[in-house]
């Protein structure tokens, strides 16, 4: 082929130049942002330690898992008391609001509040101007009827006439002893030795004549309280006195609460208390007053009923208003045997107990009575010495202070001692009360 050849020249060319449809693809990198990356990198950790975590708890929950606990108690013979428990409001037993029993205007105040006053002494005084003004109408009016009385006898008058001149000089005299005690009334006196708790007058005040009232521990309580045995129900009420002075006699106390329905039929006048006021280390003794029936309705539609307590003895450091808790010992009984109420379970409907001789255990069917606190009567079944197991479970590294029982109590203390075995009550028992007095 010469180099003059156009087609060979047109050859040439065309073996130099590369058909793109003939090139393979480059291979492009993949490129990842940092962002990415972060975000990557904390979802595999968190993925890493949900794994891990979910291991680790399921773990700790077999290993935990059914830890039994056991202990070994005596059934024991004693004497146990059952009690009743309230909460309540402290009074003075004799407390007298005074008001004066005529109209004036008040002159002279002598006392305040806090002030001690004895029987008789006086608090107040009204302007006495128109009672003795009435006195001297009414003395004068007795006199022109004992003249006239006179007269018609003196004239023998007719037996009509002087009976009626008779009734003109009772009527005269009844008149002029009420216009002495109307004056008498103007100086207002308290009736009670004790300490003025209200003064609700003033000098310059105008009083409309209402008389004066007193109450006395032997009215019914209204304050708020709880019942043991049947849950906690508290209602509490408070009267502000409006008469015009307030005298308390602060020798002898009472305490006002209430008790559900419960409770209320082993209440009755005359059981012996135990009185806690609020914040003092020492209880007082007292006797139960009264006990109400009728009811009086709570915020929760429960029913409670209103006890008075009588306070024993005389007291200086109470104070009107404050609160106290009343324990009432409603029954006392010999030779009770009893054991741990925790120790009582039930199996296939019947009460039961792990009865332990020696190193063997067997389950022993019993009758329960009455609860005395954290302890069952047993009635059958058991004797004095015969020795029951008290079974719990809790978790593997749980401290051995204040577990639950499933049985209704659990162990207080360190380990089993010191807090004392937990209460509830078993199957068949009959609530309420304190623990063994032996």
């Amino acid at each position: 082929m010469s180099a003059d050849d156009p087609s060979a020249a047109a050859d040439g060319q065309s073996a130099d130049v590369t058909d793109p449809a003939t090139v393979p693809p480059k291979r492009r990198r993949f490129r990842m942002s940092g962002k990415k990356w972060l975000l990557l990198s904390v979802a595999f950790v968190v993925l890493v330690a949900a794994g891990v975590g979910g291991w680790m708890f399921s773990r700790s929950r077999n290993t935990a898992a059914n830890q039994t606990t056991s202990r070994t108690v005596q059934a024991t013979l004693g004497t146990q008391t059952q009690t009743v428990s309230l909460d309540g409001t402290l009074s003075p037993r004799k407390q007298s609001d005074v008001n004066f029993a005529v109209s004036g205007t008040i002159t002279t105040v002598y006392v305040k509040a806090g002030d001690t006053v004895s029987k008789g002494q006086k608090l107040a005084r009204v302007d006495d101007t128109d009672l003795q003004d009435a006195v001297d109408v009414a003395s004068a009016n007795l006199t022109t009827a004992n003249a006239n009385y006179d007269e018609v006898v003196d004239n023998d008058g007719s037996s009509a006439a002087i009976a009626s001149a008779k009734a003109q000089v009772s009527s005269a005299k009844a008149a002029l002893t009420s216009a002495k005690q109307d004056l008498a009334n103007a100086v207002l006196r308290s009736p009670i030795a004790g300490t003025v708790a209200a003064v609700n007058a003033d000098e310059g005040d105008s009083v409309t004549g209402s008389g004066s009232s007193s109450s006395s521990s032997k009215s019914s309580g209204t304050s708020g309280g709880s019942s043991s045995g049947s849950g906690t129900s508290t209602s509490t009420s408070s009267s502000t006195s409006t008469a015009q002075f307030s005298v308390i006699s602060t020798a002898t106390w009472k305490l006002e609460g209430t008790v559900g329905s419960a409770d209320l039929g082993s209440l009755k006048a005359g059981q012996s208390v135990e009185v806690t006021p609020s914040g003092a280390a020492e209880a007082i003794k007292g006797t139960v007053a009264s006990v109400g029936i009728v009811a009086t309705s709570t915020s929760d539609g429960a029913a409670t009923f209103p006890v008075v307590i009588n306070l024993s003895g005389t007291h200086k450091d109470l104070y009107s208003g404050t609160t106290g808790t009343a324990v009432i010992t409603t029954g006392s009984y010999d030779n009770v045997l009893t054991v741990p109420t925790a120790a009582i379970r039930t199996e296939n409907g019947k009460t039961v107990v792990t009865k332990v001789n020696g190193t063997a255990t067997s389950t022993v069917e019993v009758t329960v009575g009455k609860v005395f606190g954290t302890y069952t009567q047993i009635t059958k079944g058991l004797s004095e010495g015969d020795s029951v197991q008290i079974t719990f479970t809790r978790p593997s590294g749980t401290s051995s202070s204040g577990t639950n029982n499933q049985n209704g109590g659990g162990f207080g203390g360190g380990g089993f001692g010191g807090g004392g075995l937990g209460g509830g009550q078993p199957p068949g028992g009959v609530t309420g009360g304190n623990g063994p007095t032996r």
